[in-house]
């Protein structure tokens, strides 16, 4: 930000703190505005009943037997575009011959078996890091990652389950009429990407 100030400072006629007032009163908007568009497709998802919100607790997480997109917050607070963590999906078409695809409905439970970028610890393994949501994982690749998984250093970031609140949108009843999985997924994060300028901090990739 700040080479960003040094130029406009140059080329108009306001203070340095004018600048940062800015600048800044335009990173708040856009991150508002995320969060209007957010509540806004939640709103649509209710209407349809095709959408869960999880307060976590500390215990397996009870995961609707549905696919779509999960959505996950820390704080247990979704007003806030800063505590947006993850973005991710389960279930995609793929081809069953030259005039067919199906829908692999694969379920959001699924998720629990993941291990990279995050993972949601849950096994006795974990010890006292037992229900932590874990993601920015320190192993080199996949494969040692996987032989870490449950050591107390092989994520950077854990979030308690009791400071966790998921959201599931259910597109797999309608995914003809509305939605795909990948397509919902990629314009929430599309959408924070555009506010930000950033992804969510356990999303590596869009």
């Amino acid at each position: 930000m700040e080479d960003a100030i040094d130029f406009i400072e140059d080329e108009i006629d306001f203070t340095r703190e004018e600048i940062k007032d800015m600048i800044q009163y335009t990173i708040d908007y856009n991150k508002e505005q995320f969060i209007k568009d957010y509540k806004s497709l939640v709103e649509e998802f209710q209407s349809k009943l095709t959408f869960t919100e999880i307060d976590c607790k500390k215990e397996k997480i009870k995961w609707p037997q549905k696919s779509g997109v999960y959505v996950i917050w820390k704080n247990n607070d979704d007003s806030s575009h800063d505590n947006l963590v993850y973005v991710g999906m389960t279930g995609k078409y793929k081809r069953v011959n030259q005039d067919e695809v199906s829908f692999n409905s694969g379920t959001f439970d699924k998720r629990d078996y993941r291990y990279t970028p995050y993972r949601f610890c849950e096994s006795v393994k974990d010890g006292d890091k037992r229900y932590e949501f874990s993601y920015g994982p320190t192993g080199k690749n996949g494969k040692e990652q996987a032989k870490i998984k449950y050591q107390h250093d092989a994520y950077e970031k854990r979030i308690p389950y009791s400071e966790l609140k998921i959201h599931c949108f259910h597109v797999s009843d309608n995914h003809r009429e509305y939605y795909t999985p990948e397509l919902l997924e990629k314009k929430i994060l599309t959408k924070y990407l555009k506010s930000s300028g950033n992804l969510p901090p356990a999303n590596n990739e869009l």
